[in-house]
Order: C-alpha cells, then structure tokens, then sequence
C-alpha cells in the first residue's frame, strides 16, 4: 500500500493539543459546576469514539494516510490540532449551553490521556512508557501487518466488548488449523 502525506504536519500542529486540550478541560470546569458521573460518561464516550473512529475511519476510509503511521512511528502524523482544537472550541460552547460542561471536561480528558499514551507508546526512552506495559504490546500487535485487531489505544474495553482484542499472536499451528477448518 502506498503511503500518503495528507497527515505529516509540522511538530506545532502535532503538539498544540497537549497544551489546547488541558486549556479546553479548564475552561469546562469554570463555566460550570462539576458532576462526577458526567465526567465518567464523556470519558467512556471518548473511549468509544476513539475506538470507532481508528476501527471505521482509520482502518477504512483513511487507510492509506493511516497506514504512513504504521510505516513511520515517530514521524509528526495525524489530524492537525488546529482542525481538533477549532472542533473541541465549537463543542465547549455546546457543552455549556446544554449544561453538559462536566462531561466535555471528560470527553476531552480521554483525548488528552490518548493523545499522551499513544505518543509514549511509541518512545520505548520516555520515562513513562515503563508504566504502560499492557497497553504497549497491545498497540504493538495493532502495528503488526495485517493484524486487524486492538484498536483501543488507550483502553482494551471496547475491543474486549466487540471482540476485536488479542492478547498475542496466534501462532503458525493455530493458523493453519483455523485455515484447515475452512477448507
């Protein structure tokens, strides 16, 4: 497959979410009172669109921008912060119209937890990436050609819900036996 340029950006549109989606979490939780359980839903909401978007969007119809990624890990590869912020800036107004302002403070926490550990999953040097081993050699299998499996980066749940998680690889017998089985 070839590899697209469409996603490369400079390093400041890469970054910008780590300082813009920490902003966007305090603007929410001035504008309006907190509410544990909002919060939890807009978390567990990000997890969902994270997983549908990588699975449906990513793997689908972006799947040749994506897979530059796969190719090159480290490279500065993804949808411009710019694009992201401007989205997040229109839903913060929603969010406080709708007196929903603690669970867009979630939803923008899960992004932010995601765009953090999918940054360390890849840099093994980062002081953090000793603490995430699990979700490491999940996204690893994810990177595996033709492994179409693991799409959760920052949580396995969705995968675990729609059967789309694998602890590890099958191995060579348990793939020609499944092959056998078929046939």
């Amino acid at each position: 497959m070839a590899v697209s340029n469409q996603w490369k950006m400079s390093s400041l549109a890469y970054f910008l979410d780590f300082f813009t989606a920490p902003l966007f979490v305090l603007a929410a939780l001035y504008l309006g009172p907190f509410h544990w359980v909002q919060a939890v839903c807009g978390l567990l909401l990000w997890s969902l669109i994270e997983y549908l978007t990588h699975r449906f969007l990513f793997h689908t119809w972006y799947r040749r921008e994506h897979w530059t990624h796969h190719l090159d890990e480290l490279a500065y590869i993804g949808i411009s912060s710019w694009k992201t912020s401007a989205v997040y800036a229109a839903l913060l107004v929603l969010a406080w119209a709708a007196q929903l302002t603690s669970a867009y403070a979630g939803l923008v926490v899960g992004y932010f937890l995601y765009i953090s550990l999918h940054y360390v999953m890849h840099r093994p040097s980062h002081w953090c990436y000793r603490f995430i081993p699990l979700l490491v050699a999940s996204h690893d299998l994810h990177h595996h050609r033709g492994i179409e499996k693991n799409f959760g980066v920052s949580s396995p749940l969705w995968d675990v819900v729609f059967g789309t998680y694998i602890a590890r690889l099958p191995d060579e017998g348990t793939m020609a036996s499944a092959k056998e089985g078929r046939s």
